[in-house]
């Protein structure tokens, strides 16, 4: 199963990325809106991919059709909105605890809404292994006390909800196009939501200023997150093309959450804006969330 290959590479990429996504907007560039436009806006280059179907064969660019470039926009509508959802969310809590916490609550969206829009339905023992990821996935961020927090939770849950929609309609044009066209058709339809952002003469005053103000270390900083998810996004996007169950490819978000744990133990310390906690009781937590995660994992390979 060379897709489960892909999603552990993705999502150790995205475990990287979060964290510095988390560095960038708790200190330097504390406005998620600015951060949704870029990270919306910059998918665009994925345009440099359509010459590969020069060298490639059955991966070249076909133009969409009405029904793809509206499902397209409407993908890329969910997806910027997630993003402002998430970044708000993100700036308020724990990284280990709302990354997980969106995640698992995806996964439980995405099943919904991937029977209702794409009928795809899973096996018994892909239902248990489901069970098992998104369990983890909620063992490894759950706080009681947090629990009160109701505005954070419900960005958080907003979240959730629309990077669901968005993964089930980039599934729905994978279906019907090759890997290089639907790519592109997705990213694309974000990009052009994002620039939605600049009507408002209140964003674009705000995304211009805090962009010219951001430091060079910030930019920098910036630029290695949007590498590392193009890499980890490309390595996602192919599983999902290849046939990957959508709703399995979400629950195997756990994964990534025990990377962003694993770095975040590491990096805590020496960046305090991490705002992670590490006493006993939440590392046994943590490890029976970790050991959910991998026979979850196990199931889906044998």
């Amino acid at each position: 199963m060379i897709w489960i290959l892909l999603l552990v590479l993705a999502h150790l990429f995205y475990a990287v990325v979060f964290i510095v996504d988390k560095y960038i907007i708790s200190k330097p560039m504390p406005t998620p809106i600015v951060y949704a436009f870029w990270v919306g806006f910059l998918g665009i280059f994925v345009l440099i991919l359509i010459p590969i179907g020069i060298i490639i064969p059955g991966l070249d660019f076909t133009m969409p059709n009405k029904s793809e470039v509206f499902w397209s926009l409407i993908s890329g509508v969910a997806q910027i909105g997630a993003f402002l959802f998430f970044y708000k969310a993100l700036n308020k809590g724990e990284v280990s605890r709302i990354v997980p916490f969106v995640g698992a609550m995806t996964s439980v969206f995405v099943l919904i809404l991937s029977s209702l829009i794409i009928k795809e339905f899973l096996t018994t023992q892909q239902i248990i292994a489901f069970v098992l990821l998104v369990l983890g996935s909620f063992v490894i961020g759950f706080k009681r006390k947090h629990l009160s927090e109701s505005n954070t939770w419900g960005l958080a849950i907003g979240a959730a909800f629309l990077f669901a929609f968005f993964w089930v309609t980039t599934k729905y044009l994978f279906l019907g196009t090759n890997f290089v066209s639907g790519l592109v058709w997705v990213r694309a339809g974000v990009a052009i939501i994002a620039l939605t952002l600049l009507l408002s003469k209140k964003n674009r005053e705000l995304i211009f200023s805090k962009t010219k103000e951001a430091k060079p270390k910030t930019t920098g900083f910036f630029m290695l997150s949007r590498v590392l998810n193009a890499v980890g996004s490309l390595f996602l996007y192919f599983a999902v093309f290849l046939g990957s169950s959508v709703s399995l490819t979400n629950a195997l978000n756990g994964l990534q959450y025990v990377f962003v744990l694993i770095i975040a133990l590491l990096l805590f310390k020496k960046i305090p804006s991490l705002k992670e906690h590490f006493g006993r009781e939440v590392i046994f937590q943590k490890i029976i969330a970790i050991l959910l995660i991998c026979v979850g994992l196990g199931l889906l390979v044998i």
